[in-house]
């Protein structure tokens, strides 16, 4: 994996450790190789003609040690013919050997036999003088038309000591052949070099890989792991070297965060047990005040809600605290004044015109105080009068009452609900109940959309006494989470100024809880929004 790792990422990889360390290496592997290659080449050449050499004087002496033995006062050539021509010839790479013989005691010599052509042999009175050599001598000479070959003299000596050279002879060894032999082994070392320098390459980097990357690598994925929270996590690095003391501290440091994050949620656990009782001992506390603070919400929430049609019921329900306010302040100072007028009425000595204008006064305190309890009257709360409704002809009526406006805004209604649904309720309510979650529903989808409207028999029904949940479902805007718990307060609304009072989803919790239910809203912003209530349903014969 990390190999194609390096390939997807070259920059990364030549930032990397291992890429340093290969590039140096691999050049100073490189460097040694080329130089071993190198040194090898030129001492196989050095060792080519120091063989080459060491063979001419070898065969020289063989030459020497034959004649010595057979023929030391050159009396049979032929034997001679026989010897050369098994030890040299064109062909081989003793091309040559020219055999001389000393004349009388001076330095003079004569040819005596060539494994050559004779006629052709060069030779002069200077040859005379190598007779006066301790040994062989070699040396390197150039041939026509091209080429080199080792000549060497030997003078041809006999056993007994003190006595002069009987001969002399003269080997030339051709170095054609050998420089084709160092030819071939140069082309050799050439073709291998490559291999061997990218054997060196794969194997200089798997050893940095296994001995240096990968171990580096483990490490670093545990560390990352480490810093996500991952406390048990280990290296399995084990080495004797630095890398190993590294991931064994390493391993010591995680063992030793891993204790300390066990004992941290140790004392997170009893801080939170200790919160707990705290909390629960803070709530017993409040318990009494919270209760009271629900009392007085819902007193105020059902203060606000409206009985009528939805248009009254908003007018009704922003004028409701207003008008108990003015009944209260008004009635009392009426009461008074009925009361002072009654006593002066009670005079025996008072004036007819004067008590006749006492009775206007008291008529019209009384008009006043009519409008009063008329008004106070509106601010009541209605009657249920329960009775068994159809879903269907409910459904049926609703539709009447909402087609015209459904078609202005592209919205259409997808009803379902059992055959025997049927409800215990206040049809008026109902009406202005599914009218104020249509209305909402339209506010909800300004370019259009589907109401989803299905009844279903409720989790808590029973034979005795059934009930029924509805789910009124539209595929608008949706509602905020952080907005969910208010929407049922008065007052309370998402929609633009002059768009809405925040009186109809109040008025619709007032109007199912009145019928014992309960509701409530889930939604999700962007996929619309489902009010859920339960009702009470009608008993079947």
């Amino acid at each position: 994996m990390s190999f194609w790792r390096v390939r997807i990422r070259p920059l990364a990889w030549l930032r990397s450790l291992h890429a340093k360390l290969f590039v140096l290496l691999g050049l100073v592997t490189s460097v040694l190789t080329l130089a071993v290659a190198y040194s090898i080449i030129r001492n196989s050449r050095k060792e080519l003609e120091s063989y080459s050499r060491r063979l001419v004087i070898e065969t020289a002496g063989t030459v020497e040690t034959d004649v010595v033995e057979r023929d030391p006062t050159f009396k049979d050539p032929d034997k001679l013919d026989q010897l050369l021509e098994s030890i040299a010839g064109p062909d081989r790479s003793i091309f040559q050997i020219d055999v001389f013989k000393r004349v009388g005691r001076g330095s003079e010599v004569e040819l005596v036999r060539s494994s050559g052509d004779e006629s052709i042999v060069e030779w002069g009175p200077e040859i005379g003088s190598y007779l006066s050599l301790p040994g062989p001598q070699a040396e390197l000479v150039d041939l026509e038309p091209a080429g080199r070959a080792w000549k060497v003299y030997l003078p041809i000596r006999t056993h007994k000591p003190g006595q002069p050279p009987i001969g002399l002879i003269r080997a030339y060894c051709d170095l054609e052949r050998w420089e084709v032999v160092w030819d071939n082994n140069l082309k050799r070392t050439l073709r291998t070099l490559p291999g061997v320098l990218l054997g060196e390459f794969i194997l200089l980097w798997l050893i940095l890989r296994v001995l240096i990357s990968d171990p580096i690598e483990a490490m670093v994925i545990a560390m990352q792991k480490l810093e996500r929270g991952e406390a048990a996590v280990r290296v399995s690095v084990r080495r004797s070297d630095e890398l190993g003391l590294i991931a064994a501290r390493f391993n010591g440091m995680a063992i030793e965060l891993q204790r300390a994050g066990e004992e941290r949620e140790t004392l997170i656990h009893e801080i939170r047990g200790l919160n707990a009782n705290l909390q629960g001992r803070i709530d017993a506390a409040l318990s009494e005040l919270q209760a009271k603070n629900n009392e007085l919400a819902a007193l105020v929430e059902r203060n606000a809600l409206l009985r009528e049609e939805l248009s009254a019921q908003e007018r009704l329900a922003v004028a409701g605290q207003l008008t108990a306010t003015f009944a209260h302040e008004v009635g009392t100072p009426l009461n008074l004044m009925t009361g002072h007028l009654q006593l002066l009425d009670a005079q025996k000595d008072l004036p007819e015109k004067t008590r006749e204008r006492l009775h206007v006064i008291q008529a019209q305190i009384q008009r006043v105080g009519d409008i009063v309890r008329r008004m106070l009257d509106l601010t009541r709360r209605p009657q249920l009068l329960k009775e068994t409704q159809p879903f269907a002809d409910l459904l049926a009526d609703l539709e009447q009452l909402w087609t015209p406006t459904l078609a202005a805004h592209g919205v259409t209604v997808a009803a379902k609900a059992p055959p025997g649904c049927s409800l215990n309720v206040d049809r008026k309510q109902m009406e202005q109940l599914f009218l104020n979650l249509m209305n909402n529903a339209l506010d909800a989808m300004p370019s259009g959309g589907t109401v989803h409207l299905t009844a279903q028999p409720s989790d808590d029904s029973s034979p005795d006494a059934p009930w029924w949940e509805l789910r009124f479902q539209d595929s608008g805007q949706g509602i905020p989470r952080d907005l969910l718990g208010q929407v049922f307060r008065p007052m309370f609304t998402t929609k633009p100024e002059g768009k809405g009072t925040g009186l109809g989803l109040s008025i619709c919790r007032e109007i199912v809880r009145n019928h014992g239910g309960e509701i409530r809203i889930e939604s999700t912003e962007g996929q619309g929004t489902c009010v859920i209530f339960t009702l009470p349903g009608a008993l079947t014969a």
